[in-house]
């Protein structure tokens, strides 16, 4: 196994790790920012002022 090889296959994991997480993070977050403003509709709808 050569330097080239070890470090192209640490590049590629690297990288595709990062998508995943991004991936994740972004789909999480938009999930909360929902939740949030869900519950800030509610809020307002229910007269409370949290």
């Amino acid at each position: 196994m050569s330097w080239e090889i070890l470090w192209k296959f640490v590049l590629i994991v690297g990288v595709s790790l990062f998508a995943v997480m991004a991936i994740w993070v972004t789909i999480a977050g938009a999930r909360d920012l929902r939740r949030l403003l869900t519950r800030i509709d509610e809020s307002h709808h229910d007269g409370s002022s949290e």
